[in-house]
């Protein structure tokens, strides 16, 4: 049995490279060549899409952005009585698609007043077109960067598959460092808002308040220990496999 299944297993990983390669005179070339590119394709997506992934949550989430609402005491700055949950909560709703429109009120000479202005609603639009734009390719990233490791790894190609996983953990640091530059650099952060036209950042509303002050280093932070821990997790599961099967190959 454990030959039958041995010879088994080595069928299987000549047939998937022979499929791929079937009806070409130079096919172990071409194997190697195709191989090659789903490494790369790997190491490139899996990172990105993560990272894409973790910075889209955790600017969505309430938490984070209250924390920080609090601790820059903003809302006694623009005379606001709102509590940090109730406008962190009334962002994160948008964001979320939760709320088609910016409804929180404040109390000012006994009138109700917009507690964001125009322009606040029209800022807020262009980040969560932003990562709506991000959302559905990081995923489609994902699930093909993970459809192309299977492949990979029911063909055998463990030396293809490490030195993906190798190369994915440079790209991922570099993505990170990106992140955080683009924290702690304003310059850099509205070049890059600048790609949604049409909305001016340098405004003194409540919005371009809160999002120039720590929160962007916050959130980049987070969502780089977000990311990161996905990210090993996956390295981890993803290194184990790969030796496994190879093994079995053998």
């Amino acid at each position: 049995m454990p030959k039958r299944s041995h010879r088994a297993n080595r069928q299987i990983k000549r047939n998937i490279t022979g499929y791929l390669g079937s009806g070409k005179p130079d096919s172990a070339g071409a194997v190697a060549a195709l191989f090659h590119i789903l490494a790369a394709l790997i190491a490139i997506l899996l990172p990105l899409s993560l990272m894409t992934l973790a910075a889209g949550i955790v600017l969505r989430v309430p938490d984070l952005m209250s924390f920080e609402i609090d601790r820059s005491g903003v809302l006694q700055e623009f005379g606001v009585d709102a509590t940090p949950d109730e406008v962190a909560d009334e962002i994160s709703g948008y964001l979320r698609h939760k709320k088609d429109s910016l409804e929180l009120t404040t109390q000012v000479a006994h009138k109700d007043v917009p507690v964001f202005s125009f322009m606040d609603e029209v800022n807020l639009d262009r980040i969560r077109a932003l990562l709506d734009k991000a959302l559905y390719p990081s995923i489609g990233a994902l699930a093909l960067s993970a459809a192309l490791f299977a492949i990979a790894l029911l063909a055998g190609r463990r030396r293809h598959l490490t030195r993906a996983m190798r190369a994915s953990a440079a790209i991922y640091a570099c993505a990170a460092c990106f992140t955080l530059a683009l924290a702690l650099h304003p310059p850099l952060r509205e070049a890059v808002f600048s790609w949604q036209p049409g909305v001016d950042f340098s405004g003194g509303g409540l919005l371009p308040r809160l999002f120039g002050g720590l929160y962007p280093i916050l959130s980049a932070g987070m969502s780089c220990l977000v990311s990161f821990i996905i990210y090993i997790t996956l390295y981890s599961v993803a290194r184990r496999l790969a030796a496994e099967k190879e093994t079995m190959f053998r």
